[in-house]
Formats: C-alpha cells, sequence, structure tokens
C-alpha cells in the first residue's frame, strides 16, 4: 500500500483519487506522471484492481464484484461483461491467465490478486491457497455405546490432518472447527459445500463391534450431490492407523487423479493400540472450546508418548497442548515451554514432516529464544508441508501482526480463516490484529460478530473491552469484563483487565480492590504478572508495573511479546526501563521513543 490514496504494485500503482493507473518505471525514466504514463483503463476493470488491492491475496468471489459493480437493478449480462472486464485488466497490466503475475483466475469461485503489495504483500507462507476445497465431515459414530464418540471424532480430524500435506498445492482442507458446526447436520451437500465454499465433502460413519471397527467413507462432489467414491473397511482396533492412511490415500488420488504422490507409511505405533486410542482421547478433549479440554488432552497425549515413544503425530499433539499450557497459564509458562520444546524436538527427530511439530517449534523459537527469523522459518515449513495447517498460518499471522506487518498479517489470518472460517481462535488473531494496527472499529465490529457465534467466549469479550476503551467508550468495556467475568469470576486476566479500565477511568480504589482479588488466588493457580502490569500501568504505578514485566520476562510469559504492540502500555514507553524490557523480548520493530 501507498499513502495518499496510492496503492503501489509490481510497477505500476493506482492513485484512487485521480482514478489513474501508472507505470512507476516510466515515470521515474523521465515521463510526466500523467500523460504517456498512464494506462488507459476503464472504470469497471479499474474498479475490480481497486478491490482485489484492498484484499491482496484473498479470493475475490464473482458475487462480490457482481455486487460492486452490477448492484441490484443494473440489467446487463453479468458474466459476459465480469469476463470483459477481467480482460481488459490482464491486457492494461500485461498479464497471462496461464501463467499470472497479478491477477489468477480461481476456478467456479472467482479471481485473486497473487502480486507484491508493500506494506500488504502476499506472503510466500501465506499465498499457496489451492483453487479446490474438501470439507470432511464428522463422522457419524453407529456403535451402540456413546462412549466411542472420540473415536469417530478423532477419526474425522486425524484425516483432516493427513489430508493437508496430502493434497497440498492442489486442494484446501477446510479446518475442524468449520467441519464439526455440521456434526448431526441434516443439510444437503449442496447446502454445506455453499456454506463452506467448499467443492468436495468427504463423509462417512464408524461402527465398533468389540475388537473389529467398520469404516465406511464417501466422496461426494456438493454441487452435483454425486456420489464420486465409496469405500467400507473392516479391521481389528490394531488396524486403525493402516485404515486412515489408506482412506487418505484413496480420497487425495481419486481428488487429483494421481496429481498427489501415494503417501508415505505413517510413523506411528501400530503395535500399541492402546496409544493410539490415548492420542485420540487427546484429540477429542483438545477440540473442545478454549482451554475447557486442555488438561485432559495433555494427560492422554502424555499417555499416548509414555506408552509408544516414537509416535511423532503424538508427541507433536503434546508439544501444541504444552504451548497452550503456557498461554492460558495453567502453569508457569516457562517450564510449560521447556517440556514443549521436548517433545517438538523428539516429534521432529523421528518424523522430519509433521507440520504441527515445525509450527511448534516456531512458536518457542519466537517465545524462548526470541529469534523471531528463525521462527518464520518454521511457519513457513509448517505451511510449506501442510498448507491447510490453519494452526500455523494463525501464529504466523499472529507474528507479523507483533511485528507491525499488518497487511501480511491479515493475509495469513484470512487464509486461515478461508480453510476454518468458524473457528473462534482464528476470527480472534484478525480481530486483535486489527486492534494493534489501530484499527478499532474494525475490530469492534469483527468482535460483535464472534460474540453472535458464542456469546460465552471470552476471549472476544476482551478484545472488544480494550478496543471500546482506546475508542473512548469506557463504560461499556467494563460491561464487556463484567459479562466476561460471570463465566469465571476468579479470572485473573479478566479481573487485571477490568483493574486497568477502572483505573483510567478514575476509579482507584476499585481498581486496587480488583487487583487484589487477583492476587488473592496465587495459591491455586498462576497469576500472570504480565497482565498485573497492565492493571498497574493504568492506575500510574510505573515501578510496580515494571517489577511485573520484569517477573513476565522470568517466567517467559508469551503474553509479554504484545508489549509493544498493545497501545494501553502507551504510559510506559516514555521511561528508560521501557527500552531494557522490550530489548529482551528481540521483536525486530519496535516503537521504542516513538
Amino acid at each position: 500500500m501507498g499513502s495518499m490514496g496510492i496503492l503501489r504494485f509490481g510497477e505500476f500503482e493506482l492513485d484512487v483519487t485521480s482514478r489513474e493507473l501508472r507505470r512507476i518505471q516510466e515515470r521515474r525514466q523521465g515521463v510526466p506522471a500523467h500523460g504517456s504514463a498512464c494506462v488507459r483503463l476503464q472504470e469497471q476493470p479499474l474498479e475490480i484492481l481497486r478491490l482485489m488491492l484492498e484484499r491482496p491475496g484473498e479470493v475475490i468471489t464473482r458475487d462480490d464484484l457482481r455486487q460492486r459493480l452490477w448492484p441490484d437493478g443494473t440489467f446487463v449480462d453479468f458474466e459476459h461483461s465480469l469476463n470483459a472486464a477481467i480482460k481488459r485488466l490482464r491486457a492494461a497490466l500485461g498479464d497471462d491467465a496461464e501463467k499470472p503475475t497479478f491477477i489468477e483466475t480461481v476456478p467456479r469461485r472467482g479471481y485473486r490478486f497473487v502480486g507484491s503489495v508493500p506494506g500488504g504483500a502476499v506472503t510466500a507462507a501465506a499465498s499457496s491457497a489451492p483453487h479446490l476445497r474438501l470439507v470432511v465431515l464428522p463422522f457419524s459414530n453407529l456403535s451402540d455405546d456413546s462412549s466411542q464418540e472420540y473415536f469417530s471424532d478423532g477419526l474425522t480430524e486425524e484425516l483432516i490432518a493427513q489430508l493437508g500435506p496430502l493434497c497440498r498445492g492442489q486442494v484446501g482442507i477446510i479446518g475442524r472447527w468449520s467441519s464439526m458446526f455440521f456434526k448431526g447436520s441434516l443439510q444437503r451437500a449442496r447446502e454445506i459445500g455453499e456454506a463452506l465454499k467448499a467443492e468436495y465433502l468427504l463423509e462417512g460413519s464408524t461402527r465398533r463391534d468389540g475388537s473389529r471397527v467398520r469404516i465406511t467413507a464417501r466422496l461426494v462432489e456438493a454441487a452435483t450431490e454425486t456420489q464420486l467414491w465409496s469405500e467400507t473397511y473392516e479391521r481389528s482396533t490394531a488396524d486403525w492407523l493402516s485404515v486412515q492412511a489408506d482412506v487418505a490415500g484413496r480420497v487425495a488420488r481419486s481428488l487429483l487423479r494421481e496429481l498427489v504422490p501415494p503417501a508415505r507409511a505413517v510413523v506411528a505405533p501400530h503395535d500399541h493400540p492402546r496409544a493410539y486410542q490415548a492420542y485420540l482421547k487427546g484429540k477429542y478433549h483438545w477440540a473442545r472450546p478454549g482451554d475447557v479440554g486442555l488438561d485432559e488432552a495433555l494427560r492422554w497425549f502424555t499417555e499416548a508418548v509414555t506408552d509408544a515413544p516414537d509416535f511423532a503425530a503424538a508427541l507433536a499433539a503434546l508439544a501444541r497442548v504444552q504451548v497452550a499450557s503456557a498461554e492460558y497459564y495453567h502453569e508457569v509458562p516457562r517450564v510449560a515451554l521447556v517440556a514443549a520444546r521436548e517433545s517438538a524436538t523428539r516429534a521432529l527427530t523421528i518424523d522430519p514432516l509433521v507440520s504441527e511439530a515445525h509450527a511448534v517449534t516456531g512458536d518457542l523459537q519466537r517465545m524462548l529464544d526470541g529469534d523471531w527469523v528463525a521462527a518464520e522459518a518454521s511457519y513457513a515449513e509448517a505451511i510449506k508441508l501442510n498448507p491447510s495447517n490453519g494452526a500455523a498460518l494463525r501464529s504466523y499471522g499472529l507474528m507479523l501482526a507483533l511485528e507491525s506487518r499488518y497487511g501480511e498479517a491479515l493475509t495469513a489470518v484470512e487464509r486461515a480463516r478461508e480453510l476454518d472460517p468458524l473457528c473462534l481462535g482464528t476470527n480472534t488473531t484478525g480481530t486483535w490484529t486489527r486492534y494493534v494496527s489501530g484499527d478499532y472499529d474494525s475490530a469492534i465490529t469483527h468482535c460483535r460478530h464472534m460474540l453472535e457465534m458464542d456469546p460465552e467466549f471470552v476471549s472476544a469479550h476482551r478484545v472488544l473491552a480494550a478496543a471500546l476503551l482506546q475508542a473512548g467508550r469506557g463504560d461499556e468495556a467494563v460491561a464487556q469484563l463484567d459479562v466476561a467475568l460471570a463465566f469465571d469470576p476468579s479470572h485473573p486476566v479478566l479481573l487485571s483487565w477490568l483493574a486497568h479500565v477502572k483505573a483510567v477511568l478514575g476509579c482507584r480504589s476499585q481498581a486496587q480492590a480488583l487487583i487484589a482479588r487477583a492476587r488473592s488466588h496465587e495459591r491455586t493457580r498462576y497469576v500472570p504478572p504480565f497482565h498485573l502490569a497492565l492493571a498497574h500501568t493504568g492506575l500510574g504505578d510505573v515501578d510496580d508495573a515494571f517489577a511485573a514485566l520484569d517477573q513476565a520476562w522470568l517466567d517467559r510469559d508469551p503474553a509479554l511479546a504484545t508489549l509493544d504492540a498493545e497501545p494501553r502500555f502507551e504510559p510506559l514507553r516514555s521511561d528508560p526501563r521501557y527500552r531494557a524490557v522490550v530489548e529482551r523480548i528481540k521483536i525486530p520493530r519496535s516503537r521504542v521513543g516513538v
């Protein structure tokens, strides 16, 4: 992006105000900014280009373009007019539809800008969005025993995980949050496909009877509701892993017509069915909202790797949960992060191609080492191995936002959101990025959208409160945190954030009481000093704030990386001690002194 209404890309710039497309290289050679340097472009192609440059890397659907260029009441041959406008745009840019530099056609959906946009660039790690999309619908549990639900849900998630690397670059795999939304749904395949913008659906069922399991899988084309392929497997419980690899490989071959190489051998404990059952139970609990199932997931993944030390996927999953234990403060962050490093390193030693382990390694390089360059490389490797790894894209987007690379961050998060549009975690990262970039109105809108999806989603209440406060709506911020505290009255982060708002509003005694209330829980749970530092900042207790930040550094609190991006810490930035804290975190970009 440029300034003053100038959008730059490649050798071109689009002046939004004068509505002119210019070739920068010609202008630098002495050609005036107007006249021969201008590229002739009609109104509709120009508007299409503007829309794409505003949303680089994002699919602009044909419906989006219809509404923007030909609103209701405009009578034209839409298909012919749009195709002609795109053709004129490509001609003006010298672009090739077969090998696009700027405008890529996304079959059946629309178009995407794939060129480089300074300040909002389509990054290599986040731009590999496949043209086709597949959703693995939750497999039905047909067993009489409802306690076997974990197996059908676990199989669904494992197929999502295995299909991602198999189909990379060709088919995008919708994430599990959006998939699970349709569990037990009676909606037709066409309706589900339209809702998730997926061309294909994989559905099926499981039935366990003693030591035998019967798995049926069907591949369906969503638009026509045509069954393309089906298969039934009857195996002993000891063969569950090979069944998964077989199903994933067969679906990939059916979709891609041999474009995807045969499935590599799954490095997992075939001789340890008990470990695999523990792994599936861990997946089941990990998929529960927020941190509700975190402790149970940790227990089951630990049991899986204890029974089968060579189970790379379980080690990677354990590492992911251990990082979450640090982020949700289920224990001192440093302890959880060190344990996660051991798990992730073991996973990659056994199998270097486990995408999830590379993503966790990126988290640890950033949180423990302050090596942001290495972290970016690890995220890129995770996404390369599995472009459908929404968690890796989300973590990568968060890192970019912390570096103030907001355009790139939103591109990565939007890619993750496309893969799993109903995932609240991904939506939160996008909303938080808008918040730290100073776009408070947009952050407020997105938070309210998330709360429409889940009124009890605490993270949305928190970010909404922060955005409302920055927008000068402190009383509304208090109301949001009060709602969140109703779900967990002893939550130390919520208490600290409310104390900060109260302090900013001048309610000093109430703020101090909230801090005391948060600290009163120190005997039973970890009370993160980073968030206490926020409360002290609101009160103007600068010494207490820096003492808390020093402790947060010793504890390696993952939230400490947000310090320099978080506008609520602005009162500390003129203090010489602030520079020292930020330098410990080693963020490549710092606002110190700004």
